[in-house]
């Protein structure tokens, strides 16, 4: 049984954050559905609980990669600071950031501009750690979708060649590498057109920096002529580049399902 926010309360004293109350739980925090978050009262402020998914990392990954890249984006001011990590890691506690951002942010040019600029500001972060392997990754969700009881989705089945075909060509390309946050939906970014912060680092790896744009295009809904314009990409990359983030996203809802 996953932990209960409650029970990750308990510990509050060993967070080593000037607190001198126990914290209160405000609400339960909109997320994915890896994670779940809450919103904390305390006495030196509002902060974020996260209680960590058992399953949400990717294969090659870990909570330690995650809490490093977190760390150092942090130090950037592209991240909100981290208050305490659980040894465990079964949670983490954050600092709060005021969330503004509206359903249809990417008619706001202020947000937009942020989004890719907090992007480009993770790639340049200097960190070490593992890249991710697209092909595995990929793999590990056909693994998942063929081990249940039934026949997998048609559509996915014929676009498996395809977008084997696509992720090949755009490893072997000139594509930038990088820092790569991968999940770039508009539930990670928090804050006000003058600021945004990413949040939930666990999917964050080195790897084709396109593929945080082509999310970040998908998720936000936003004009392949503005990618364009903002990353200097090639609009054939691109579009590879969403294809297989809408196969990736594909194969995550039918393995998770």
């Amino acid at each position: 049984m996953s932990l209960q926010p409650e029970n990750a309360l308990d510990g509050w004293r060993e967070w080593s954050a000037g607190l001198h109350s126990r914290p209160v739980i405000v609400r339960a925090l909109n997320g994915g559905r890896s994670n779940r978050s809450f919103l904390l009262d305390t006495d030196i402020g509002k902060l974020v609980l996260r209680i960590n998914g058992a399953s949400s990392l990717l294969p090659g990954t870990s909570r330690s990669n995650e809490i490093r890249i977190w760390q150092a984006a942090s130090q950037q001011g592209i991240a909100p600071p981290l208050v305490f990590v659980d040894p465990e890691n079964r949670y983490l506690v954050s600092v709060y950031i005021h969330d503004d951002l509206p359903s249809q942010a990417q008619t706001n040019t202020a947000y937009v501009e942020q989004a890719f600029n907090l992007l480009a500001a993770c790639h340049r972060l200097d960190v070490k750690t593992s890249s991710i392997n697209y092909p595995g990754h990929i793999e590990h969700y056909w693994q998942i979708i063929e081990s249940k009881n039934q026949p997998p989705n048609a559509g996915l089945v014929k676009q498996r060649k395809p977008m084997q075909s696509a992720l090949e060509t755009l490893i072997t390309s000139e594509t930038p590498t990088g820092l790569c946050h991968h999940d770039p939906v508009k539930a990670n970014f928090v804050g006000t057109p003058e600021r945004l912060y990413l949040i939930d680092w666990e999917y964050a790896a080195n790897g084709l920096q396109i593929m945080d744009y082509a999310a970040l295009a998908t998720e936000w809904k936003i004009e392949n002529p503005t990618v364009l314009k903002r990353t200097g990409c090639e609009p054939e990359t691109l579009s590879k580049a969403k294809a297989l983030y809408r196969y990736l996203c594909s194969l995550w809802e039918d393995a998770t399902a």
